[in-house]
């Protein structure tokens, strides 16, 4: 389980970093501002899944 809440916390920062740069590159209104919007969402909420992946390992091992 620790090893699936580290790959989460990789790729939600992956995939949040990247789309939030994309979103700032992208004017507002185009459909590219509203995928890389929605991408910084999915990547903050994989992110916060792999966190809480990795806090319950760490709280099941003590």
């Amino acid at each position: 389980m620790l090893l699936i809440g580290r790959f989460g916390l990789l790729t939600g920062a992956f995939l949040a970093l990247t789309a939030g740069l994309t979103a700032l590159l992208n004017p507002p209104g185009t459909a590219e501002f509203v995928i890389s919007a929605v991408t910084v969402v999915i990547g903050l909420a994989v992110l916060s899944l792999g966190l809480l992946a990795v806090l319950i390992e760490r709280k099941h091992r003590e």
